[in-house]
């Protein structure tokens, strides 16, 4: 099973583009989108940018896909930059052939291998904070909130940051909660693992990854991980691969102007990886 990753093209049409083109030339069995997927704008902008982008591009693309690639199918996660009410809008688009939607509390399977999706992230700085949270139970709680999706309302709702983080589980909690997977298995998750080659920022001399999705990692042991959300990581480490115990950990990277993805067979991951950028 030949699968095609690539994370945080933020609604970039040129980007999309490529990956088309991309699809079109490898055909892939399965193309997994590793989050922040939709394009980003104001506060008071995004949600219906978002929106329009599921039902407008992103639908019509995915059947493009598929008609270049018959019977691919797209498992799709979110990521910090994605809204909420995103979410409901590819599970009304959802077909367990066409385009599936990773979590943390199902596991999907295909060609007998399995996949289990995380989209939450440690705090950052960015506004939209549905799919943030504190990475272990004891961090201290960030000062500044920001806005989360009201569901029942409609529209983004302002929060602190003592109130958001405080109220909601842990990466950690997340994890411990997520039942034994049996081998072979896929841990789709956009936040990189804590202290890798895969979680670095320029000027930054620390790691910024998520020691609960290492912890994790290193317990569960999957066949491979796929990540993203620090899409500078790869320029700065020099490499977009890591290990993580016995797991091999991806981190493609992105930049606005050319496609970071890669492919591979899902029975020998580390021996048939391909970069679209890196040799």
């Amino acid at each position: 099973m030949l699968i095609c990753f690539t994370s945080d093209l933020h609604g970039r049409l040129e980007l999309f583009e490529q990956l088309t083109e991309l699809l079109r030339a490898e055909g892939p069995d399965v193309l997994i989108l590793g989050g922040d997927m939709h394009a980003d704008a104001e506060p008071a902008d995004t949600a219906a940018v978002q929106l329009a982008f599921v039902e407008r591009d992103l639908g019509p693309r995915i059947d493009l896909w598929r008609e270049l690639v018959p019977g691919l199918t797209v498992l799709a996660l979110l990521g910090n930059h994605d809204l909420g009410c995103t979410a409901a809008a590819l599970l009304r688009q959802q077909d367990a052939d066409r385009l599936v939607l990773l979590d943390h509390r199902r596991v999907v399977e295909r060609a007998g291998v399995r996949f289990l999706g995380l989209a939450t992230t440690p705090p950052t700085p960015h506004w939209a904070k549905d799919f943030e949270r504190l990475d272990e139970p004891g961090d201290e709680l960030p000062r500044e909130g920001g806005y989360v999706w009201d569901e029942a309302a409609g529209r983004l709702r302002p929060v602190s940051g003592a109130a958001h983080f405080g109220g909601l589980p842990t990466l950690a909690d997340e994890l411990r909660a997520v039942p034994a997977i049996a081998a072979p298995w896929i841990f789709v998750c956009h936040a990189p693992p804590a202290d890798s080659k895969l979680d670095r920022l320029p000027h930054i001399d620390y790691p910024i990854g998520s020691r609960a999705v290492r912890k994790f990692i290193e317990r569960s042991g999957p066949l491979c991980s796929l990540h993203g959300h620090v899409h500078e990581s790869p320029e700065v480490t020099g490499a977009y691969v890591d290990r993580v115990g016995r797991t091999l950990c991806v981190n493609p990277g992105q930049t606005h102007e050319r496609l970071h993805a890669v492919l591979f067979e899902a029975d020998r991951p580390a021996k048939s990886l391909r970069h679209t950028v890196y040799a």
